[in-house]
């Protein structure tokens, strides 16, 4: 056997958490997922440090928060002088690919000998505009059927080509970084059958939306871009359901490439990893797909790290302090015997694990999206409304007991998470006087990570990747 393990990172997109019975959820299925947490790792309160897919993405594979490598809304590149994950791995002897949806033309493409970009592949790309067509660009809450067989949707090729580069990976004679990224189950919202019509509507309790007095005043804009006063309880309870089944989709996609690493006798030297970029409203506050926001639902996302079988640690862990996904640099380079470079932000979570993981890594997530001016408008079927972009930068933390965003355009949002888990009411304004001290820690913490990431930003004299603001090149 290898000495040094091989790695398969699996992500899914606009995953939440709470959508994902590992964490809790009674209606979804997902029978490998759950394997896979009885096997290994389950890290219940993972965080990404934005919910958009791009800086999310950058944040991984360059183990700097956004405000560092300064891609903080969808249409900014990773910076042109930052060591990525695969680049760090291939440096140190690992066979690298990628496949499907991974930001190649966001400059996340880096370090790999073999990849597969499904904007760049006409079959993949193919897929993904069948996908795309099935949405509206009119409202947010489309829901139904994908108009394709199960074993060629978008998910289902990027299975067939990566289970191809586990091929050449195994004949490489190397340990091998793969990492397959899914677009289910973001927007819009369509399954091929049968997952479509896998779980019952009449079994999904519909989210709360919280009273309009105390929402922000974005979310009024926001409400009418979507349509959502015309979207009735059934339409409502169907999107949730399809939801589930493009997770339960996706879980089956992540089983076909475990059955090949099975098959081909690699299964026993390789590391399992999944996880999402970042989460989705589906529903939550009325909404739907993701904006540049800094709620529970958009933030928190499921984490499963399963190790071969002889690597000593202890099956089934859970482990519910907080996570970072920036946390995943260090540790799949860890794993890989690298060391990471002193500038990465996050933690070893397998060299915890290894302590028993009993103290807090930490004891508040920060995020940061927006600062956003381009000229992007409305962007469904499979973005947000243009007025859900923010020309500032929006930057909160996140404790157990507490959440604050610091919001330049709309107003500071603040919410106590343990009488309103939902972040519902808002309580800037209306705060009592030991809520009013509890707000005020947060914005000094708040104030005390932008320091410190802006510090490290020009320790390294970060070289932005271009920043994608001119009319046409969006």
């Amino acid at each position: 056997m290898q000495f040094r393990p091989n790695i398969v990172y699996l992500t899914g997109d606009c995953f939440k958490a709470s959508a994902a019975p590992v964490n809790g959820n009674r209606i979804a299925r997902t029978p490998f997922m759950t394997r896979m947490a009885e096997e290994g790792l389950l890290f219940t309160n993972a965080y990404s440090p934005n919910p958009i897919c791009t800086p999310s993405r950058c944040s991984v594979f360059t183990g700097v928060h956004p405000l560092v490598h300064q891609v903080t809304c969808h249409q900014n590149r990773a910076p042109l002088n930052l060591p990525q994950l695969p680049e760090l791995l291939q440096r140190h002897g690992y066979h690298t690919a990628a496949c499907g949806h991974y930001e190649l033309n966001r400059n996340l493409g880096r370090g790999y000998d073999e990849q597969c970009d499904e904007a760049a592949t006409p079959l993949l790309r193919e897929s993904y505009l069948t996908w795309q067509k099935s949405g509206r660009r009119d409202i947010g809450w489309p829901s139904g059927r994908l108009d394709l067989p199960a074993d060629r949707s978008n998910s289902a090729l990027i299975t067939d080509r990566a289970i191809r580069m586990l091929d050449s990976a195994g004949a490489s004679g190397k340990p091998f970084f793969v990492h397959v990224s899914y677009n289910d189950p973001h927007s819009p919202y369509f399954a091929p059958a049968p997952f479509d019509t896998l779980f019952d509507p009449a079994m999904i309790a519909l989210p709360p939306r919280g009273a309009p007095e105390t929402r922000p005043s974005w979310h009024t804009a926001a409400l009418k871009a979507f349509r959502t006063d015309e979207a009735g309880a059934d339409d409502l309870r169907r999107l949730i359901a399809v939801y589930y089944g493009m997770i339960a989709h996706l879980d089956r996609q992540f089983q076909r490439l475990h059955d090949a690493l099975l098959e081909r006798e690699l299964l026993r030297n390789t590391w399992i990893v999944v996880s999402s970029d970042h989460g989705d409203y589906t529903g939550e506050k009325g909404m739907f797909s993701h904006t540049e926001s800094l709620y529970e639902c958009l933030l928190h996302v499921p984490l499963i790290l399963r190790p071969p079988p002889d690597s000593g640690l202890s099956a089934g862990k859970s482990i519910p302090h907080l996570v970072d996904l920036v946390d995943l640099f260090p540790t799949l380079l860890g794993i890989a015997g690298v060391t990471p470079p002193p500038h990465a932000q996050g933690h070893d979570l397998v060299k915890w694990a290894r302590t028993g993981a009993t103290t807090p890594l930490r004891d508040a997530v920060f995020a940061q999206v927006g600062d956003y001016h381009g000229h992007l408008g409305d962007s469904l079927p499979g973005g947000r409304p243009g007025c859900t972009r923010h020309p500032g930068l929006v930057q909160g933390v996140r404790t157990r007991e507490w959440s604050y965003a610091r919001d330049p355009d709309f107003g500071d949002e603040a919410y106590d998470l343990q009488r309103d888990p939902m972040e519902l009411a808002n309580l800037i304004g209306r705060e009592t006087a030991p809520m009013a001290a509890a707000i005020g820690e947060l914005r000094r913490r708040v104030a005390e990570w932008e320091c410190a990431c802006l510090k490290l930003r020009d320790e390294l004299k970060i070289i932005p990747g271009y920043r994608g603001f001119d009319r046409g090149w969006e």
